[in-house]
């Protein structure tokens, strides 16, 4: 067990690139079935390169001691700041969706701990003055009109024990199809983005260092997914094997037909 609570406290700096392709396919090509529209999908960085201070990175580390494989619930308004690197528009506060990001101690040695995260997150692209919003109402004062919604964000950290340095640091969208959902003046579209990543330049490489305790990657993403999704609890099956079970077990079979995301209360 260990606690890295107050591991980075020093004033080094580390220098993280910021890369974000432009969209290449849509089911319905929202993003471009007007100027406008091109206009505002057209996105980049808005910083491509920052530096961070060791602290920043605090945002990624848990409050109290952990074991390798232990999971822990991040701060979102700690580690928005970081998604704002690719638009100021970032926000936690997703209007569909599983909200929440989370990290896990993925392996330790004596001297460097290497951490895997995964975040939910948006970007706020248009906006319009609520005309029902009052002073002292619950209303929000600004209506949103454009968002870009990401899947998710997935990322390491590896820092060293010893200094305080943070030695590698990434967080990027799965370039799987498709990643991104758009909304647009009350329309919506799912769209791919080969790449949308934060990523500093390693000064040290992970596989030069002997980890002394280690779950595999594939591993801390499940652990991670579990945090989020109750449905990952359920033991999928292919649907040969569910048929074979289920007659082997005189337990009856459930089809589940659904549109948008998984989570909590659709299970």
């Amino acid at each position: 067990m260990i606690n890295l609570n107050s591991i980075l406290n020093n004033s080094a700096s580390l220098e993280v690139h910021a890369h974000w392709d432009p969209i290449v396919d849509a089911t319905y090509n929202l993003h471009k079935n007007s100027p406008e529209n091109v206009e505002l999908f057209d996105l980049s960085p808005n910083e491509p390169i920052r530096e961070y201070k060791s602290d920043a990175f605090n945002a990624f580390l848990p409050s109290s001691s952990v074991t390798v494989g232990d999971v822990w619930e991040l701060e979102l308004d700690a580690v928005i700041p970081f998604l704002s690197q690719f638009h100021p528009g970032a926000t936690g506060k997703l209007k569909h969706g599983q909200k929440g990001a989370f990290a896990c101690l993925r392996a330790l040695a004596q001297d460097y701990a290497d951490i895997s995260f995964r975040i939910h997150a948006e970007f706020t692209l248009a906006t319009r003055p609520n005309p029902d919003w009052k002073p002292g109402s619950d209303r929000r004062r600004q209506v949103d009109l454009a968002r870009f919604i990401p899947s998710q964000y997935t990322g390491r950290l590896l820092i060293d024990l010893k200094t305080g340095d943070v030695y590698d640091f990434s967080l990027a969208l799965p370039p799987r199809n498709s990643n991104v959902d758009i909304n647009d003046f009350g329309y919506a579209d799912m769209a791919f983005v080969p790449r949308m990543e934060l990523l500093a330049t390693p000064t040290k490489a992970s596989a030069d260092i002997k980890w002394e305790d280690v779950i595999t990657a594939e591993e801390a993403r499940s652990r991670l997914e579990l945090k989020l999704y109750k449905f990952a609890e359920i033991n999928w099956l292919p649907f040969e094997e569910a048929v074979a079970e289920a007659e082997a077990t005189q337990r009856p079979l459930h089809a589940v037909l659904t549109w948008g995301p998984l989570n909590d209360e659709s299970c």
